[in-house]
């Protein structure tokens, strides 16, 4: 059996709350009991696991992150286990355990994430936008539990949240294409129930309206998220009489499969006709041309959601902070009838 607490209090004769306030480093112990405290555990190997730190002062040591399982895109979707990896680079460092439950688990309809605010099984909760409601605000607050909110919520919320600035994306794709001489844009997306994507299309509009472009609504297409689905959506497109001249599309996938057809109906990238994805795989650099993309960083998302979230544990504060971050241009040729190169936006 390993050392416990109670070896600790008896070869140091002190109360086994003295080691315990010790080890939550409480300021009512004299620096020099500290020291006998510390130096004793140091010499017996003891090391107090997160579960009797969290007997003592109330805390799990974990922070919950909220996900649907259920939506499989997301899963296949690299994006996921980077957000979660940021996460999990800033919580770590502060002792924090990542536990990941998914929002349509229910035990006798009850959600896991509500098991987990009212049995307070974590010290913090991230979840995405889509999950917000007042009730479930509600609930946090009373039992006092931190959270940040991945994702700029639809409704003024006076909530923690992060995002990325996605109607930029949309805007600086749209408008790279138009300096470089693409006329007739489509706009191929996933999902509008995934709030990203309705930004990146409402920064597709100012771009064109901004140029005196005047929208198609034919040049919209929802739902595209695979390869497949790519390829036919051009193949579509080129039994037009006045077919696009550039396609926006929502991942490097879908936009490879969509390579493939331009170049089987006999057109050339980017002469006649130009791509821009919102992704940066590996995939974009494996292409011929190489894809231009807009470089989304979310592992920087789940850094600043990590630390926002961490912040928010160790000083509450009723002041709500929000940020947006910046996305950076790659231009690589699938895009440009000029020179390639970098352009940080």
């Amino acid at each position: 059996m390993g050392v416990t607490i109670k070896d600790v209090a008896k070869a140091t004769g002190v109360s086994t709350a003295t080691v315990s306030r010790v080890i939550n480093n409480s300021p009512l112990i004299s620096p020099k009991t500290e020291e006998k405290v510390k130096r004793a555990m140091r010499e017996m190997n003891y090391f107090p696991s997160s579960m009797a730190r969290g007997f003592s002062n109330q805390n799990t040591y974990n922070i919950a992150l909220i996900v649907d399982m259920d939506n499989y895109d997301a899963f296949v979707n690299p994006f996921f286990y980077k957000i979660q990896y940021g996460i999990e680079k800033i919580i770590c460092k502060q002792g924090y355990n990542l536990i990941i439950a998914n929002e349509k688990t229910t035990i006798n309809r009850d959600t896991a994430l509500n098991r987990i605010i009212r049995e307070k099984r974590a010290d913090g909760i991230i979840f995405p936008s889509f999950l917000l409601r007042k009730n479930i605000i509600k609930k946090m607050e009373e039992k006092q539990i931190p959270y940040v909110v991945i994702g700029e919520p639809l409704k003024k919320f006076n909530v923690n949240w992060v995002d990325i600035n996605n109607q930029m994306a949309g805007y600086i794709a749209t408008s790279h294409l138009i300096k470089n001489n693409y006329k007739r844009i489509a706009f191929v997306s996933g999902n509008f129930n995934d709030h990203f994507n309705t930004k990146r299309f409402n920064g597709y509009l100012k771009a064109l309206k901004e140029n005196k472009i005047v929208y198609d609504e034919r040049l919209l297409i929802k739902d595209i998220v695979a390869k497949k689905s790519g390829y036919d959506v051009v193949n579509n497109y080129m039994k037009m009489d006045n077919h696009p001249d550039a396609f926006i599309f929502s991942n490097n996938i879908a936009a490879f499969g969509a390579m493939m057809a331009i170049k089987e109906n006999g057109y050339k990238i980017p002469k006649d006709i130009g791509i821009v994805s919102f992704d940066n795989f590996l995939v974009a650099e494996l292409t011929q041309p190489e894809m231009t993309t807009v470089d989304i960083d979310v592992l920087e998302l789940g850094i600043q959601a990590g630390s926002m979230l961490v912040m928010e544990i160790d000083s509450p504060s009723t002041t709500k902070h929000n940020r947006l971050l910046s996305v950076k241009l790659i231009t690589r040729g699938s895009a440009e009838r000029s020179t390639s190169n970098w352009h940080d936006i």
